[in-house]
């Protein structure tokens, strides 16, 4: 039972969509705790390690600190050094490589070898620009000496001295290796090694163990560097600070991960099963599912492809303001990724379907190409073919002539296709031969797809033909003669019966006592006989196509209750019960009401006539998308007899014995004008149940 609840609850579309709608809004969320990872945190190392002074972020930062301090006192000394032209003093041509660039362009410019001699022109002749040079490099080491050593004084920074005997670098002024070492955070570097507190992450750096262990390197160089305990605490606070925002926006993202992670599972478990289907091997499609499969996964590439390219241009955004950044940042991934699921759960359900290769370009493409080609081989000329045959066989042969066993092959190949094919044309001939002795029913039957296969699926046809047109031929004048028999079996009734009361009016006279019953037989048999006359004329104008209907908005509930109310003293008489039922108070049909009621008259005539006495009539109003339903249902007083298909041909009565009134061409009528509607009438026989079912068009 609950298993049975849910599956119904899973197949249902607002289950679906929320689903849908959950899994986009999780994945927001989860984009929105990365962008707050990624624009506050600082040390994702601060996620596995708890404490700051535990960190490799620590000792790496303190180590990196005096490598830039070594490279300064090695390279730069000091800001005076630099401006007078110190780090250029021995600058060689191939230390720069604008240096490098003007040399070449100067051998090149005079035809010079790459010597001494040529290197000294060289300074000589380009004094000037060797001089501009200079002064750009000395520009730019300046610029990097400060950057450098404003970057070691920034606030929460470090403390520092440095000196390679001969000059200094320091913020504090204090040379004593023990003021740095009282620090909860130092590094220390001179001639003894290298001493760093607190080391984590191993052993010191390889590249500063390398830089110490240089035979290049100065023996008296000095350098000292520590944190000061606000500067430490600043950075612990905010290494706590950056562990809060990790270990929360993680949190967030593995729970938003396994939700959206669900709800895409369930996306794919019921995509294309629609609520109440009990055949779950039923799969439907949607209009999203005229997508061609293979550009589909065009698209899925072009957006990701998209999504590569433009991603770093997105969070770049974040230089401008960085909430700009987040909203265009949930903005993208709400449409993407609704975009993406949609894309995908189309496949999905193509895949269910099976139609994931046939329903794209590429199969169609090559499914019709080779469609065509077959088609190529299998129509057209004979002649063609047989020629075109011929000589493939002959440049098959002559390239397989020493090759017996392709030979061999193609002659088994080729004595086959003859076989095949002479084997039909006799199964041709004689079916032609059965054919012209009259048999019709038999059926030439061939396989494949050839000309010979064509050719006997029209002789087929054609004898199919000639059958159905004996058949309406023998009908036409079994149909003609009884026309002719009933018409005048009608006509010659009441005829007869007025020759006769005539001539008694003759012999007796008006003033006879008998005259009023014998006119009053005259006048019924004469009416009768008007009636009669008019059927015929209305059938013939009906089935001529000559009627114009007059389309409008008819409601068929009123209509049938007029209809009844007209008729409520006959509906007493005849002792009938009617019974109806509509599936709407308010069914409209798009119908010529004048035609439509006499096909409505006409069939509640042939009820009062034919109908058993004391029974139920019922009449049922329905409608569906496109058309509205109108059916009769009574039980027939008369044996019906009588194929319901030859009820709606003219002069045709329920009553074979014709005893009852009537033209026997209301239901031929009535079709006819049914017809004239756009609409159907349509007749059934279920035992004694006789059922005339209209249908008409629906008005919108």
């Amino acid at each position: 039972m609950l298993v049975t609840k849910w599956k119904i609850f899973k197949e249902k579309y607002i289950t679906k969509l929320s689903a849908f709608v959950l899994l986009i809004v999780f994945l927001m969320i989860g984009v929105s705790s990365a962008l707050n990872i990624y624009l506050k945190v600082k040390n994702y190392e601060s996620i596995a390690v708890k404490y700051y002074l535990e960190s490799d972020t620590i000792s790496n930062d303190l180590r990196s600190a005096v490598k830039r301090l070594e490279f300064v006192m090695r390279v730069y000394k000091n800001e005076d050094y630099i401006l007078n032209g110190g780090t250029v003093e021995k600058i060689d041509i191939k230390d720069n490589w604008q240096f490098a660039n003007l040399y070449n362009n100067y051998i090149a410019e005079n035809n010079y070898e790459d010597n001494s001699e040529t290197k000294e022109l060289f300074f000589i002749d380009k004094h000037q620009e060797i001089q501009e040079i200079k002064e750009s490099i000395i520009s730019s080491d300046l610029a990097n000496y400060q950057k450098i050593i404003s970057e070691l004084n920034l606030p929460q920074g470090y403390i520092y001295y440095a000196t390679d005997g001969e000059n200094e670098t320091t913020n504090t002024g204090n040379p004593d290796k023990d003021f740095y070492s009282l620090r909860n955070a130092y590094i220390l570097l001179d001639e003894n090694g290298i001493e760093l507190s607190p080391e984590n992450g191993g052993t010191v750096s390889d590249s500063l163990t390398d830089i110490f262990e240089s035979e290049t390197f100065n023996k008296d160089m000095r350098i000292y560097a520590a944190i000061e305990d606000d500067a430490l605490l600043h950075r612990a606070n905010r290494w706590n600070s950056d562990r809060q925002i990790l270990i929360r926006n993680t949190a967030v993202i593995i729970l938003c991960s396994l939700l959206a992670l669900a709800c895409f599972s369930y996306l794919i478990s019921s995509a294309g099963i629609a609520a109440g289907n009990n055949e779950s091997s039923v799969i439907h499609l949607t209009s999203f599912d005229k997508l061609f499969t293979d550009l589909n996964l065009m698209v899925i590439a072009g957006i990701t492809a998209v999504i590569r390219m433009e991603f770093f241009n997105i969070l770049n955004i974040k230089l401008i303001s960085e909430n700009l950044m987040r909203l265009a940042m949930l903005i993208i991934t709400a449409a993407i990724s609704t975009l993406l699921l949609i894309l995908f759960l189309s496949l999905v359900r193509h895949i269910k379907n099976g139609t994931f290769i046939k329903h794209s370009v590429i199969y169609i493409l090559v499914s019709k190409l080779i469609e065509t080609l077959m088609k190529m081989a299998a129509s057209g000329p004979l002649m063609y073919k047989i020629v075109g045959a011929a000589i493939f066989v002959i440049f098959a042969s002559v390239y397989a002539a020493d090759k017996p066993l392709l030979l061999v092959g193609i002659l088994i190949v080729t004595t086959y296709i003859i076989y095949n094919k002479v084997t039909h044309f006799h199964k041709i001939q004689e079916g032609l031969k059965i054919a012209k002795n009259g048999d019709y029913d038999y059926k030439i039957k061939l396989e494949g797809n050839g000309e010979f296969r064509q050719l006997s699926g029209d002789i087929n046809d054609i004898t199919s033909g000639l059958k159905s047109a004996v058949q309406n031929e023998v009908r036409s004048e079994k149909l003609k003669t009884e026309l002719i028999t009933n018409v005048s079996h009608d006509i010659k009734t009441p005829l007869t019966s007025i020759i006769s009361y005539v001539d008694l009016l003759k012999r007796e006279g008006l003033d006879s006592n008998n005259a009023p019953k014998y006119l009053d037989v005259l006048e019924r048999k004469s009416s009768r006989l008007k009636k009669l006359t008019e059927d015929l004329f209305e059938a013939a104008k009906a089935t001529s196509g000559s009627i114009e209907p007059k389309f409008e908005r008819v409601h068929i509930n009123s209509l049938i209750e007029q209809l009844l109310g007209e008729l409520d003293e006959k509906i007493q008489e005849s002792n009938l019960v009617f019974k109806v039922t509509a599936s709407d108070e308010k069914i409209y049909a798009r119908a010529d009401g004048r035609l439509l009621s006499r096909v409505m008259e006409n069939l509640l005539s042939n009820i009062f006539k034919y109908t058993l006495e004391g029974s139920r009539v019922y009449i049922v109003i329905s409608e569906d998308e496109d058309n509205v339903f109108v059916s009769f249902k009574n039980i027939s007083a008369y044996e019906l007899n009588i194929p319901v298909n030859e009820l709606m041909e003219r002069f045709k009565r329920g009553d074979v014995s014709r005893s009852s009134e009537g033209s026997g061409l209301g239901l031929a009528i009535a079709g006819s004008l049914m017809e004239a509607q756009e609409g159907s009438l349509e007749l059934s026989i279920d035992g004694d149940l006789f059922k005339a079912e209209i249908r008409l068009n629906k008005f919108w």
